[in-house]
């Protein structure tokens, strides 16, 4: 009897219609009006580029019943929001449960958003000094604005339409016109249910502090609303615009925006029920599997029981794999969920209930945080398996194969597309990779000290040389575009900045191999007494070193005393901290903890054993990918460790792969021998 999955089809988010579709979008964009008008903000705003994930978000009580409800109250104490204040990174917060929180959380006078965990400062009047979000309080006055009549009408029978968030008053259309042509009340918030000629629920007017002057013009070059006195004495000479204008032609780019992440959450929704679909089934084949064991161990008595304590280990350790993997999985696609939503909240908010110049001043944050939040897509695949209970004929001898056996085969299928193709001048191997901004990346091919820059499509944008006595074994990069660059001959690590300058970084009295940069910035490397694989000697003592961000000190030294690593080729870091280390000589990949003890190796599936693993790399999503040289396979092993396919599997794909590396957009580049490289999409 077999107790298999329940076999549900995942619905394929496509790799290109997530990051890469909106980076689409936003590149038709960048030759529009706006994004000409803005370039000049675009440069100069300072954004931080810091990828964000979501974890951590206490489980709400109560229902959601679409993308805005969720964020309707208020998600620290999950009530209708009392003063509401908006953070930086526009998630919201009553002020006395961020006021709590921040009491609890603080250190050094940042605190992290309960949500999206970005890192903010506390202002000095404290969580007063954070801005009021109005959007919030538009939208809870619109639910109470039926059948309520005018405050100021005389005859005490006139239907309002429109309520004042500074008065906390209804009024009608005439009174809500006259309320904002007053001095004291010309600068207040009259939010309708219905929204106006511009497609606005929300009425308010900026007066200009200096001239007194109703706001109704946008300065470029300042990047500031102004007044038409303002834009004739000191802007007479900078890009100006109505302003109205300018916020219709952000309020259609916004949506377009939106409306693309928007079109996600469906998908991400189903799934996350497809993950409980996977959680009840894998209950279902725990339950089937003890079971069967357990009738395989009443009919051979007392004399298996010790072979049947064996089996159900066996069972949850298998079980506890892939609960665990989709426990990852769950997060993953509920963080995603979240903060999407959370984001298109934020945004429909601002588009639905900002002024203009709210609008046309908070277009570049609101752009900013829709990228950021299509980031999170896709979301990968649930790698599938079926676990079964084998039982032999019986014999009379009682043996743990006679009892039966769990075995385990995987059904996930991963498609793999080529995007690129280029071949660097040479025969040699492409010993390194490593990507940088705008779907680009360097490479190196053989020991030669030339760098090529490549694009995505597989063309060759530039090469440097960096010296004829410059021998390059490895490259990686950060997030600014530097790259670093093991010197293997020349026993030293070198910083090439984005600015093709380049320096010693690190001075070592051993050959280094490959190097990786941790999630805090520090600087792995594989250290070896000999500068190949064919001169390694048992008696060298090979290891694996840290070096602080700077260069300056080792933080940390790994023996291969415990881990018996013979030789370590190449090193990455994973999302959870685990290191994992290639093993060219002994044929398998050494997966440690963030302190360096050992937790397991990896040397390869039933149907393929490792052979020369060589290069290394992580994904967003934690996945881990592994370059077979000598069996021409790439596998794709999950966050735990465990492997979920081969990526390729044929020379005919790619031969003799070498080198891995993944980009920002998750393009996985492959480089093999004969100076091959290749650009596939395999996250769909």
């Amino acid at each position: 009897m077999s107790v298999k999955n329940s076999g549900i089809k995942l619905p394929e988010i496509n790799a290109s219609g997530g990051r890469s579709l909106l980076s689409s979008a936003a590149t038709t964009k960048s030759s529009s009006t706006v994004y000409s008008k803005m370039t000049a903000i675009s440069e100069e705003s300072g954004l931080s580029r810091t990828p964000r994930t979501v974890s951590g978000l206490p489980r709400s009580p109560r229902p959601v019943l679409n993308e805005d409800s969720q964020f309707e109250w208020c998600g620290l104490c999950y009530d209708d929001y009392s003063d509401p204040r908006m953070l930086p990174c526009l998630h919201t917060y009553c002020s006395r449960c961020l006021n709590d929180y921040i009491e609890q959380t603080e250190t050094t006078g940042q605190f992290a958003c309960p949500l999206c965990k970005s890192r903010h400062t506390v202002p000095v009047d404290g969580v007063q000094g954070f801005k009021p979000n109005i959007y919030i309080s538009a939208i809870q006055a619109t639910k109470n604005m039926k059948n309520n009549l005018c405050e100021t009408c005389d005859d005490g029978s006139t239907q309002a339409d429109t309520y004042c968030l500074e008065c906390t008053q209804h009024f009608c259309t005439r009174c809500g016109t006259i309320h904002l042509k007053m001095t004291m009340s010309k600068s207040h918030h009259l939010v309708s249910e219905k929204p106006d000629e511009h497609g606005q629920k929300m009425t308010s007017r900026s007066y200009c502090g200096e001239h007194k002057q109703e706001i109704n013009i946008f300065c470029f070059k300042c990047r500031i609303p102004i007044c038409s006195l303002c834009r004739d004495q000191s802007h007479e000479l900078h890009n100006t615009q109505n302003i109205q204008e300018f916020a219709n032609e952000v309020k259609k780019e916004l949506t377009e925006s939106v409306s693309l992440l928007q079109s996600y959450l469906p998908l991400l929704k189903n799934r996350l029920k497809d993950v409980e679909s996977h959680e009840e089934a894998f209950s279902n084949v725990k339950k089937g599997l003890i079971e069967q064991v357990d009738s395989r161990s009443e009919k051979l008595h007392k004399e298996i029981e010790e072979i049947r304590e064996k089996f159900i280990t066996q069972i949850n350790s298998e079980i506890q794999i892939e609960e665990d993997r989709l426990v990852i999985f769950r997060n993953r696609v509920t963080e995603a969920i979240a903060f999407v939503s959370s984001q298109v909240a934020a945004a429909k908010h601002c588009i639905d209930f900002g002024s203009n110049q709210d609008i046309a001043v908070g277009k570049e944050t609101l752009q900013y945080h829709l990228q950021e939040a299509s980031r999170m897509l896709p979301v990968g695949f649930i790698p599938r398996f079926e676990i079964n209970f084998a039982e032999p004929p019986l014999t009379d001898l009682i043996t743990q194969d006679l009892f039966g056996r769990i075995s385990k085969q995987g059904t996930t299928t991963i498609t793999v597309t080529e995007c690129g193709h280029y071949k660097v001048p040479g025969m040699h191997l492409i010993r390194g990779i490593a990507p940088v901004s705008n779907a680009r990346a360097w490479v190196i091919c053989g020991f030669d000290p030339r760098l090529h820059l490549l694009n995505r499509t597989g063309s060759r944008l530039r090469t440097i040389k960096l010296g004829h006595d410059v021998d390059v074994d490895y490259i990686t990069s950060d997030e600014n575009d530097n790259i670093y660059i093991s010197c293997r001959k020349n026993r030293c690590i070198k910083l090439l900045n984005k600015d093709i300058r380049i320096r010693d970084m690190v001075v070592l009295n051993d050959f280094p191999r490959g190097i990786a940069l941790s999630q805090s910035g520090d600087l792995l490397i594989c250290l070896t007494k000999s500068s190949t694989y064919d001169t390694y000697r048992p008696t060298d003592k090979n290891i694996l070193v840290k070096y602080s961000k700077v260069g300056s000190k080792v933080v940390a030294e790994f023996e291969r005393a415990n881990v018996q690593m013979k030789y370590p080729r190449r090193i990455a870091e994973n999302l959870n901290g685990d290191i994992y280390v290639s093993d060219h000589k002994e044929g398998c990949v050494h997966i440690l903890s963030h302190d360096g003890k050992v937790k397991h190796k990896y040397t390869g599936n039933d149907s393929t054993k490792l052979g020369e693993p060589c290069g290394i790399t992580c994904d967003r999503y934690g996945h881990v990918i592994i370059a077979d040289y000598k069996s021409n396979c790439i596998h794709l092993l999950d966050q735990q460790g465990q492997f979920v396919s081969h990526l390729t599997k044929s020379d005919s794909v790619m031969k003799q792969p070498f080198s891995v590396a993944v980009d920002s957009d998750g393009y996985l580049w492959v480089g093999g021998s004969n100076g091959v490289v290749k650009i596939f999409r395999y996250l769909m």
